[in-house]
């Protein structure tokens, strides 16, 4: 019987980032800040990550990583907007650790900049046009709320515990894997499951979380996405160390 050749489809790749071990894809530009003591946010390869941030261990500590001028034909109107009228997805797979109370992990659309520093946890996680998703420890347990900001800061869906076992042993270092999309019509989702201590993550295709009214167009001179923040809050945070992620691999598709 002869061998048949699937075609290739941006959604097997979307939805597979919790298995993939090297695939990883890139924007234009990049850049790193870190405020606080024990901050990390680094791109270089490090113990097989390509991607490896840590909040620290301070009050106000926070560290991040982001990426900047997209594509102008694919995401941006122009040179420095972002266009929300189009649909944005993107993927990433890896590891993620909270082990603070007063802590967050954040992926975002609309970020801080390379001259910002990522918003603290509990404060809003946006500040101009954009969407994202938090993931923080609620009961012993890694839940992620959506956020959005259009004319203003949307209200965020609730912390929700995902499927699968997601972050249920939030001391572990957990295996993950999300999709996170806004679909150019106002509407943001999240798309996650099967938290792992095993790398071999199935992200399911029926949205875990939904939040509407967000962005649909590029009237916004934000540039920066994805961006991702480990953040503490104003407090000493509750554990140390108290939020962690790395990543291997990252893909963004843009219709």
């Amino acid at each position: 019987m002869p061998l048949v050749k699937n075609p290739s489809n941006i959604d097997n790749f979307l939805f597979a980032s919790g298995r993939m071990k090297m695939y990883r894809a890139g924007l234009a530009g990049s850049y790193t800040k870190v405020t606080g003591t024990g901050g990390v946010a680094s791109l270089a390869n490090t113990g097989g990550f390509h991607m490896n941030i840590n909040a620290g261990s301070s009050a106000s500590g926070t560290s991040k990583i982001g990426y900047f001028d997209p594509t102008a034909a694919l995401m941006t109107a122009s040179a420095g907007k972002i266009d929300y009228s189009k649909r944005i997805r993107f993927s990433i797979g890896g590891m993620m650790y909270l082990a603070s109370t007063n802590s967050v992990i954040r992926m975002v659309f609309g970020g801080t900049g390379n001259a910002t520093d990522a918003p603290l946890a509990g404060v809003n996680g946006l500040t101009i046009k954009g969407f994202g998703v938090e993931f923080a420890l609620q009961s012993s347990v890694i839940q992620a709320r959506l956020i959005g900001f259009n004319a203003s800061y949307l209200t965020p869906t609730s912390y929700t515990t995902l499927t699968n076992g997601f972050g249920l042993a939030a001391s572990d270092n957990r295996f993950f894997g999300v999709v996170i999309e806004s679909d150019g019509a106002g509407n943001i989702y999240l798309y996650g499951a099967d938290s792992s201590i095993n790398p071999n993550i199935n992200i399911g295709q029926a949205p875990l979380l939904t939040l509407t009214g967000g962005p649909t167009n590029d009237t916004s001179t934000n540039r920066f996405g994805p961006e991702i923040h480990c953040s503490n809050s104003s407090s000493s945070p509750t554990a140390s160390p108290s939020a962690i992620l790395q990543s291997t691999h990252w893909l963004l598709d843009v219709q």
